[in-house]
């Protein structure tokens, strides 16, 4: 494999964990915000207020653990990647 291919597949690799970190994060986002504006309605309602709290809690906290792995896992797959192709550019042994 040429340097210029190696640098191609690195920066392949380094574009893909992007993509993922940055729109794992913008998808969260958008998740949050729109349960908030949901459990707010149901907050300002007496019946169901407290219950209501304690499930935005857990959704918040189930949320941030799911977005959170996903982007630990992209993190792992990212290092097993430039690990692959280290190893495959390496010169051949005689």
């Amino acid at each position: 494999m040429s340097p210029t291919d190696k640098r191609r597949l690195q920066g392949l690799r380094a574009l893909l964990q992007d993509v993922v970190e940055h729109g794992s994060t913008a998808v969260e986002r958008v998740h949050r915000t729109t349960a908030d504006r949901t459990f707010a309605v149901l907050e300002a309602i007496p019946p169901v207020a407290g219950v209501a709290k304690v499930a935005r809690d857990v959704h918040g906290a189930v949320l941030t653990g799911v977005y959170g792995s996903i982007r630990q896992v992209n993190r792992a797959v990212g290092e097993v990647l430039t690990a692959v192709i280290e190893e495959s550019t390496k010169p051949e042994e005689e």
